[in-house]
């Protein structure tokens, strides 16, 4: 509640920037906003505008984005006292602390954890004006909270179907998300070895077809850039490898079809909500971007059509620049010290929790792919400008962070405040005898 006063408090009073006038139009009359659409985004603010009866239209939809920031922040306190609670169980019972003690630290750990992603100047620019990514970070949020209960209950397989309808709706919120997708098979294996087998191999398939695609050798006149080709390469060797070195440890191979089938069903019928667009360009809304109505329109809004097409980085030294570059910004933007505490998990990982280790080396590929696959695909320039005005998109890194961060607080803290050994009590030799 504290991060959603802030957030109403430095709330931006009317219509800013970018397009703040062109989404609260877009919210206010449910219509097509600006590429990809957003369709989850149009009917999230589109329910606040309704239910705020006061005040102007641009300030309802900000309230929207602050609610979906602050619910963002709630999911990652959870996470962290959940991840908290695991942590210690693993403890010996002679520095264990007491219950109550137990329930206090993860949830004091969990709310800082939160209110520092809240806070971090990446995120909370975003989360106070009309914005949609405050509502894509939600739902970051949230499909990293299913992965982490399907890693801690894999026979509640319930939360990994979630998880894939989740996902889709991601997708339709921010394309830029689709960076996460190689992480996900690494974070379903965390939880059942199997599915994450068959998972890998259903990726190296797509891989296959993708291929098809980029290779000019097949198709000479195909629009591909080398940086493109390069990423689709590395990612389809490693889902490859990554599949037949479980099959060989498994000695099967898609016996668990029938949930793959299923998350995919389910991710498809998350990814449907695109088909809100054309539906909302038949009322002839004032906002009524591409006319998707159309096949042409709908897939020219879908796919970005109107702008310009990503160059991935295709060599070596300027991502290893970019890389730290991230890190020097990370270090501003999340905060040094809360850096340092995100080691400590991971100094520890051998004496903690096989299912927590699994967690956090799974959430280790996923920070790998928001930030260093992110970077790569977006391959920015050198200049501070550019950094500036894509930095919002690396706060979905920090959501990571700030899981480790909240684990590091929960194992120090119980460092700290674990209860003192009690003195042997003296033995007299006449007692003895």
């Amino acid at each position: 509640m504290l991060v959603l006063l802030v957030y109403l408090l430095t709330l931006i009073p009317s219509v800013g920037l970018d397009n703040s006038g062109v989404w609260s139009s877009a919210a206010a009359y449910g219509g097509v906003s600006s590429p990809p659409g957003y369709p989850l985004w149009t009917l999230w603010a589109w329910g606040f505008t309704k239910l705020l009866p006061f005040s102007n239209l641009a300030w309802r939809v900000a309230v929207s984005s602050a609610v979906a920031g602050a619910l963002a922040c709630g999911v990652i306190a959870l996470m962290v006292s959940r991840g908290g609670a695991a942590i210690l169980e693993k403890m010996p019972d002679s520095q264990r602390l007491k219950p109550k003690e137990e329930q206090w630290l993860r949830a004091i750990c969990g709310y800082v954890a939160g209110m520092v992603f809240g806070l971090n100047g990446a995120f909370w620019p975003e989360a106070v004006v009309v914005a949609v990514w405050p509502v894509s970070i939600l739902l970051l949020c949230l499909l990293l909270c299913l992965l982490m209960r399907w890693n801690f209950q894999p026979e509640n397989r319930r939360f990994l179907y979630v998880a894939a309808f989740v996902y889709g709706l991601l997708l339709t919120n921010s394309q830029i998300e689709l960076a996460l997708a190689p992480a996900i098979p690494f974070l379903v294996m965390a939880g059942n070895a199997k599915v994450g087998r068959d998972m890998f191999l259903a990726a190296g398939m797509i891989f296959l077809v993708e291929l098809s695609g980029y290779w000019p050798n097949y198709f000479p006149y195909s629009d591909f850039h080398p940086g493109e080709c390069l990423v689709v390469v590395l990612l389809g060797v490693i889902m490859s490898l990554m599949g037949f070195g479980l099959v060989a440890w498994t000695r099967r191979a898609f016996s668990e079809w029938k949930a793959i089938l299923i998350c995919s069903g389910l991710f498809l019928f998350g990814l449907a909500f695109y088909f809100y667009l054309p539906i909302a360009s038949m009322t002839d809304p004032p906002i009524n971007w591409g006319y998707p109505r159309t096949v042409e329109g709908f897939f020219h809004v879908v796919t970005r059509g109107q702008y310009e097409k990503a160059s991935p980085v295709s060599s070596l030294r300027p991502f290893l620049e970019q890389v730290h570059r991230y890190f020097l910004m990370a270090g501003k933007e999340f905060g040094w010290p809360y850096l340092l505490l995100c080691l400590i998990p991971f100094c520890r990982l051998r004496r903690l929790a096989a299912m927590v280790r699994r967690w956090l080396l799974g959430s280790l590929v996923a920070y790998g792919s928001l930030a260093c696959l992110m970077l790569a695909v977006l391959n920015l320039s050198s200049d501070g400008q550019t950094w500036e005005l894509y930095k919002t998109y690396f706060s979905a890194s920090y959501v990571v962070l700030a899981l480790w961060m909240g684990h590091g607080l929960v194992i120090l803290g119980a460092r700290l405040i674990r209860p003192a050994e009690q003195p042997q009590k003296f033995i007299s030799p006449s007692d003895r005898g």
